[in-house]
């Protein structure tokens, strides 16, 4: 994703991409803003540009760089949250109410590693207000003084929760409210009871919509699901293409959340989010997202018939 596909947010995107320009990359960000307003994707999006190899404010989306940041089996990006620590203590996710100190040191031993391929490094603690105090302390000098070529970037709809030495090291960009016209492009002109709802916030509209949603990982216990959503889009290509591209999102979040910190050892699952990724830029180039839904569905279906995914 480039940082200029980021939707209502044009006053954090205009700074990210000053940031890229000038190359004077501060060594770590705080993230802040409502929940579900773009700003984990923002993170993905500006670490992608800083790599870009024809970069200028953004990345260009086709260079293998790019490729690779959006494969998601980018061995220099790291994203802390609540799967990361699952794989490191062989735990479920669910049970995750924190960030330890055990995480944030092994997040720092690994991101301090040089890139073999010179590049830039990133380390993205998501809800950075669940820190637990000693965890947050032993960020703190990693934050002043990173390695060479290495940004942490803390995001957070909580800002108060975080220690005030945690935000002085950091430089904040803000992210607001998705306007209702942002979250009609992003969720479809169907969803308009959920989206007065949602209070600007994606995930909150999407929590309203409940089962109005069907879960990717029902695809795999149903092989009817795809055909159901399939019957469901809208006649309008228009229409019918932002519900595809949302579901698109929702199996590669549901991937990476399923196999955790070491689904990226697997080359099916790398092979199968660069195809979702392909199918992704296809719909925006007018394939039918019918297709496009059978051929996702289709991919995730043979994942876990090989066992790279749990039923």
């Amino acid at each position: 994703m480039k940082i200029s596909e980021i939707l209502g947010q044009d006053r954090a995107v205009g700074r990210l991409r000053e940031l890229v320009s000038s190359g004077r990359v501060p060594p770590a960000l705080l993230f802040s803003g409502p929940r579900g307003v773009g700003k984990a994707l923002a993170a993905l999006a500006f670490y992608t540009a800083l790599n870009c190899s024809k970069r200028k404010t953004d990345s260009c989306g086709s260079c293998p760089s790019c490729l690779c940041a959006s494969s998601g089996a980018d061995a220099d990006l790291y994203r802390i949250n609540s799967a990361y620590q699952a794989g490191l203590r062989g735990e479920e996710k669910e049970k995750q109410r924190s960030i330890r100190i055990d995480t944030i040191r092994h997040a720092i031993e690994t991101v301090s590693l040089r890139s073999f391929l010179g590049k830039w490094k990133a380390a993205i603690v998501e809800d950075a207000h669940l820190l637990e105090i000693s965890a947050a302390n032993a960020m703190l000098k990693t934050l002043e003084e990173p390695p060479a070529k290495t940004i942490w970037i803390l995001t957070t709809h909580r800002p108060g929760d975080l220690l005030s030495t945690i935000r002085s090291r950091c430089q904040t960009i803000s992210f607001g409210p998705l306007s209702t016209g942002v979250l009609t492009q992003i969720l479809g002109e169907d969803k308009a009871d959920a989206i007065a709802r949602a209070e600007g916030s994606s995930a909150r509209a999407l929590e309203l919509m409940g089962d109005d949603v069907e879960s990717p990982g029902e695809w795999i216990s149903d092989p009817m699901g795809p055909f159901r959503l399939v019957d469901a889009l809208p006649r309008e290509l228009h229409l019918a293409r932002p519900a595809v591209e949302k579901q698109l999102h929702r199996i590669a979040w549901f991937i990476r959340e399923k196999r955790g910190i070491e689904g990226y050892r697997s080359a099916p699952v790398r092979s199968v989010l660069r195809e979702l990724e392909e199918l992704r830029r296809a719909l925006k180039s007018n394939a039918d997202p019918k297709i496009i839904v059978e051929l996702a569905a289709l991919r995730l279906q043979q994942l876990q018939s090989v066992g790279d995914i749990p039923a």
